[in-house]
């Protein structure tokens, strides 16, 4: 119920809403609330029986194969009253991950297991292993720790750039980055993104300025306007603005 609540408020749903449905592995559910994945399918029936959860595995194809690549929930948000929840068939037909670049990257439900197990009881329960990937959206980057997409999206990322140690920061870019197109749903975009971060990055190591600041606004800033609709690209505004800037030369001689 919680990871539902979480997911309807970064989407924007409405308060009258009683279903949410959200992408999320089955393991990475077991993980969250610290329990064996034996334990989660011989609950599953009375859940569904009652009309609360409904789960149903998602496929994809992997080089020619048909592969599960995760499992899709739905979860009633009026346990007292309303339809039971359902897992329609447009969900199933959606498109949620890259498999792929996730085993290539590393960054899969086993993995996420494995790095977590340590510190995984049933006293604690930690929704932000499902919302990993409850909150991302389909495009070819692998999924990372906080992929949310809505206006909460992590912009606070690009002040990480400057401060995380020398052989952090190729991570911390590629991060920064990608809070960045998924702020301004401009996903083809990414490497762009990331060339500047690294411009900024080396302007600021020769002690020609520190423009993270601006940049970080001006990001919000279109943001704000694609999200009233006075732009059509966000990407394209961005960049005519950053074109306007003082560091534009600056970060032109850097490339």
């Amino acid at each position: 119920m919680a990871t539902a609540l979480e997911v309807m408020r970064e989407r924007g749903y409405s308060p009258s809403t009683t279903e949410v449905v959200f992408f999320a592995p089955a393991e990475s559910v077991c993980l969250s609330v610290g329990i064996h994945p034996s334990t989660l399918y011989r609950h599953l029936p009375a859940l569904r029986a009652h009309g609360l959860v409904h789960c149903r595995g998602h496929y994809c194809t992997l080089n020619g194969r048909t592969r599960s690549d995760g499992s899709l929930w739905a979860v009633r948000l009026t346990p007292s009253w309303g339809s039971a929840a359902r897992v329609g068939l447009d969900y199933l037909k959606g498109h949620y991950r890259v498999l792929g670049d996730d085993i290539d990257a590393g960054n899969t439900a086993f993995s996420q297991m494995r790095e977590s197990y340590p510190t995984r009881t049933k006293a604690q329960i930690n929704i932000s292993h499902i919302l990993r990937w409850a909150l991302s959206e389909p495009h070819k980057k692998p999924v990372i720790n906080d992929s949310r997409t809505t206006r909460r999206a992590d912009l606070e990322r690009i002040f990480d750039v400057p401060q995380v140690r020398r052989q952090e920061r190729p991570d911390a870019i590629y991060q920064a980055a990608v809070a960045i197109s998924q702020a301004l749903g401009d996903h083809d975009s990414a490497r762009f993104y990331m060339a500047v971060l690294w411009g900024l990055l080396r302007i600021r190591d020769r002690g020609a300025g520190d423009y993270f600041g601006q940049l970080h606004i001006m990001v919000a800033r279109v943001r704000a306007d694609r999200e009233e609709q006075f732009a059509r690209k966000a990407g394209a505004l961005l960049v005519s603005r950053l074109r306007a800037a003082p560091f534009w030369e600056a970060l032109r001689s850097t490339a």
